[in-house]
């Protein structure tokens, strides 16, 4: 029986905890190392995760881009795409892209854990990461740290305490903090 595949989110944080908006605080310290560090969590995985919203946006952005100007964007183009919604009923017309709906979205999810591959990807998606950790299947969060409060914002508490274990800590040369956690054990 093959491994199960593991489920990875990477989120820009501010100072204050901010998750929301990156690109209205946070560009500036996506540099870098700490850029490097982005592109290799996609570079590490083969399928992406994504919510409605993430979704929605990137899907206008990235059919038009490449990796020349987004280091990520060739990879988010070929790579399978998983959206998580509610409200969709088609997946769009972004190349690879799969819907994710009805009553047993954690089922789906594990279903897709158990397919062969590599890791998932979840880039962005606030809701989704935070309803992943709730249910027991986010299997690592990597938080860049920017050193910048932003003010205003969504974070990624979601009124539910989510213990969780710190497995590692880089500092990058631009004051951004990355923090490696996995799920706290029982």
């Amino acid at each position: 029986m093959a491994a199960e595949r593991r489920i990875v989110a990477g989120l820009f944080v501010s100072m204050d905890g901010v998750v929301e908006a990156p690109e209205k605080w946070g560009m500036p310290y996506n540099t870098g190392e700490a850029a490097e560090a982005v592109t290799r969590l996609f570079d590490e995985a083969d399928t992406a995760l994504l919510g409605r919203s993430t979704y929605e946006m990137w899907g206008t952005f990235f059919p038009h881009i490449t990796s020349e100007q987004v280091p990520t964007a060739d990879w988010l183009n070929a790579a399978p795409k998983y959206v998580v919604s509610s409200t969709l009923t088609e997946p769009g017309q972004w190349q690879g892209s799969h819907l994710i709906t009805g009553d047993d979205i954690a089922g789906q999810i594990q279903d897709l854990r158990q397919q062969p591959g590599g890791t998932i990807n979840v880039g962005g998606s606030i809701t989704l990461v935070q309803w992943l950790m709730s249910n027991g299947l986010l299997d690592d969060l990597y938080l860049q740290i920017a050193p910048v409060i932003a003010g205003t914002g969504r974070t990624l508490a979601d009124g539910e305490q989510i213990p969780m274990h710190l497995a590692a800590t880089r500092t990058f040369a631009n004051g951004v903090i990355e923090a490696h956690y996995t799920p706290q054990p029982c």
